[in-house]
């Protein structure tokens, strides 16, 4: 009998207070999912209650300003086209003991980051699925709700991941996205929200 596939949603909203520009923000290390770089706080919390996906979670989340290595990272899976999520995940690497060399990865859409723009970081600490078992895809949404020079927005980002498979348990693989907000004005970021699928299959979303 072929096991019965199960999709899990979380969703991780972040209000964020006291957003300040933090400049060349590249792979910053972070410790904890209150704790951000000086100048920022904010308050992580999980609505509703995660239901079973474990494969990620939210580190922090930086503003920053987007550099050409930023802008020239990876992009987080393909979309297939459609509406809603839909697309080929990209399986991060391998890491066989902590800790992990950080994985850099931008959103599918939007497609073309600009040098320049202010974008929002966020850390992901994503769990590698333990062999036998098989690796976890996952697809992401970001909405980013922003206020610029009085006037609110919202900056919308997806991408398709999917988890590597390590020997041991208790290995965490720190993934970084970068978002590009479209503005070189300093925004105001009102709050944050990602919600997490778990995928259908291991290459494809949903």
């Amino acid at each position: 009998m072929a096991p019965i596939k199960r999709k899990y949603r979380t969703i991780y909203i972040v209000t964020a207070a006291l957003m300040v520009a933090m400049i060349g923000g590249y792979a910053l290390a972070a410790t904890t999912v209150t704790t951000l770089s000086p100048g920022q706080t904010s308050n992580v919390t999980n609505t509703p209650n995660p239901l079973g996906f474990s494969a990620a979670t939210i580190s922090s989340e930086q503003l920053v300003v987007i550099t050409g290595a930023m802008a020239g990272v990876h992009p987080a899976g393909n979309q297939s086209g459609g509406v809603g999520l839909a697309g080929g995940t990209w399986s991060l690497l391998p890491c066989a003991a902590n800790p992990c060399t950080p994985q850099n990865f931008r959103p599918v859409t939007p497609v073309t980051p600009a040098v320049g723009d202010y974008g929002e970081q966020i850390v992901l600490s994503v769990s590698p699925s333990v062999s036998p078992a098989a690796s976890v895809p996952f697809d992401f949404s970001i909405t980013v709700s922003m206020n610029v020079l009085g006037v609110t927005s919202s900056v919308v980002a997806q991408g398709y991941l999917a988890t590597n498979v390590a020997a041991v348990s208790g290995i965490t693989v720190p993934v970084y996205l970068f978002v590009d907000l479209g503005t070189t004005t300093a925004p105001a970021i009102n709050s944050l929200s990602v919600v997490f699928n778990q995928c259908s299959s291991p290459t494809s979303c949903p």
